[in-house]
């Protein structure tokens, strides 16, 4: 008599219980998990694995001596396709466990298309993963700053008043909020400006540290100015990561009509 019978005999189901028990056998785990990975990186495929120079630093590239880093990563799209902007910016990276790639760094493909990786790049068992977001625009800051005064109120000698810049040229990118706009009628310009948000993610260094709230910039024929600077991206020793700003336009920007 089979266990199904026996089990039937008894008053049971017609279905043979299950009944968990340890394993008898022993996973065998690669030793060459890494390297396989890194020999496969050593092939250029086209579009796909290629040398990318990386920056942690994106003004270290115009230093007296600079000397370029190149490191071999596996680059693809998002499988994701929406209807929201900037998604097709969003791309998937893939580097050795040796290339020391982390959230902030800034890649450059062969064709000088530039990346800013905003996802920590947690280590897998044979690889960095990260996302590679492409830049669509070169940011550059100003800030009005007043001329300084002594305690009579007197202007002090060699103080001016005027714009400085406080980030220069830095690769970054932007895209418009999807949510619901608002509009604003009355703005010291004719007819109604779209005062939704402006989206915008650079690589925190020692420029975009001191970005404040209202510091503007020119995007196209329009100024934008700052109304939030988020540090979600940036690692708990402030040394590395991303800056989320957010813009909007500023009243009386409307130029270059």
């Amino acid at each position: 008599m089979n266990i199904l019978q026996e089990h039937y005999k008894e008053g049971g189901p017609m279905s043979i219980p299950y009944v968990p028990q340890g394993t008898t056998r022993r996973f065998r785990v690669p030793r060459t998990l890494a390297a396989d990975f890194d020999t496969f990186l050593n092939q250029d495929i086209p579009n796909t694995v290629m040398d990318f120079e990386l920056l942690h630093d994106w003004y270290d590239k115009f230093k007296n001596g600079y000397e370029p880093t190149y490191i071999r990563g596996e680059i693809y799209p998002d499988s994701t396709k929406s209807r929201y902007e900037n998604t097709d910016n969003n791309m998937n990276i893939r580097c050795s466990l040796t290339s020391g790639i982390q959230k902030g760094d800034m890649v450059i493909e062969p064709d000088n298309t530039i990346y800013i990786l905003d996802w920590d790049g947690h280590k897998e068992s044979n690889n960095i993963p990260s996302r590679a977001l492409r830049c669509n625009m070169r940011l550059t800051i100003k800030r009005f700053k007043e001329a300084e005064v002594d305690d009579l109120g007197y202007v002090r000698p060699n103080s001016k008043e005027g714009w400085i810049t406080v980030v220069d040229n830095l690769p970054a990118n932007a895209y418009r909020y999807d949510g619901r706009p608002e509009y604003v009628a009355v703005s010291g310009t004719p007819g109604a400006i779209v005062n939704a948000l402006t989206l915008m993610t650079v690589q925190l260094n020692e420029q975009t540290d001191n970005i404040h709230v209202e510091d503007v910039f020119d995007w196209g024929n329009e100024t934008y100015e700052v109304v939030d600077i988020n540090r979600v991206g940036v690692d708990i020793n402030n040394t590395h990561g991303t800056l989320k700003i957010q813009y909007k336009k500023k009243a009386g920007g409307l130029h270059g009509y």
